[in-house]
């Protein structure tokens, strides 16, 4: 669909970023990255651009607005947003506050990356009410020193891997990438798997029962290894007890956190009967100075 930057074809930075982090969600079977809902449809709605050198060109919450809102006129379910401005409060700017209420009422999830400046500090729109923030854990499931935290994060935050997530290359190529931007996508990308077995089970997309299942399922951080529990938000991704807890049973707890499609009771191969559409808006950086989430 139309985008706020020129279709135009790169190996820049902010192509990169969006190729890595739409991969994730929707890469091919078959392939080194299979993506975590491959079957969901996708709505991709670049809102950087590459500059002449490659570097990031960054937008305005007003850019993001405009994108979260087309997205939502298009039928999205769930909105990533693998970015964020540095903001000293929850609220957005007007425009973007509006619309963000908006995907609210009308039952529209928007998962956010919680930033990386590694302290207790806000992102928008990650820190917004609605919105549900992601922080990044490593692979022992502790939360990553970049990754950040704070009140407006802790009950309405979880952690999912943010520590060398393969991804896709624009024009061909495996890369590894670390952040809260790559952390984000894994969230939208169960919420869309969950999203697909209340389909199956009859049920009408709901969301917002989705969103309250991954915060009430969400697994603790390891105390002997946290010094302070806040860093870990409501607490670690659980995809079989946000799984248990959709289909109306209690949470299962994992031997260990595993990350994709398995996790949500459905083989990799088995098309999704009329997936949830979730969309991708690449990331919003700083007005002035590239930030890279």
């Amino acid at each position: 669909m139309p985008a706020l930057v020129p279709p135009t074809v790169s190996t820049g930075a902010a192509s990169r970023h969006g190729t890595h982090v739409a991969s994730e969600i929707f890469g091919q079977i078959g392939s080194p990255v299979e993506g975590i809902a491959p079957h969901c449809h996708a709505i991709f709605i670049p809102v950087f651009a590459d500059g002449p050198a490659g570097e990031f060109l960054n937008c305005t919450q007003l850019d993001l607005a405009r994108a979260i809102s087309r997205a939502a006129q298009e039928g999205a379910h769930v909105i990533n947003v693998s970015g964020g401005q540095p903001s000293h409060s929850d609220e957005p700017e007007p425009l973007l506050a509006d619309v963000l209420t908006d995907c609210a009422k009308r039952n529209i999830l928007v998962v956010a990356a919680a930033g990386n400046d590694g302290c207790e500090c806000l992102h928008i729109p990650a820190a917004a009410a609605s919105v549900l923030s992601v922080g990044a854990m490593d692979a022992n499931g502790d939360p990553s020193p970049i990754s950040n935290w704070g009140p407006a994060y802790q009950q309405r935050g979880i952690l999912a891997p943010g520590e060398r997530i393969p991804g896709a290359v624009p024009g061909g190529g495996i890369a590894y990438q670390s952040g809260t931007s790559f952390a984000a996508p894994i969230i939208a990308g169960v919420a869309g798997l969950l999203l697909s077995v209340q389909k199956q089970l009859g049920r009408t997309p709901d969301p917002e029962a989705v969103r309250a299942a991954l915060i009430a399922s969400a697994l603790e951080c390891d105390a002997t290894r946290v010094d302070d529990r806040r860093r870990c938000l409501a607490g670690r991704i659980n995809p079989r007890g946000a799984l248990a807890l959709v289909i109306g049973g209690e949470p299962k707890m994992p031997d260990e956190i595993q990350i994709p499609r398995g996790e949500a009771g459905i083989a990799a191969n088995q098309p999704l009967l009329a997936g949830p559409r979730v969309a991708v808006d690449e990331t919003l950086g700083r007005p002035r100075r590239p930030t890279f989430l």
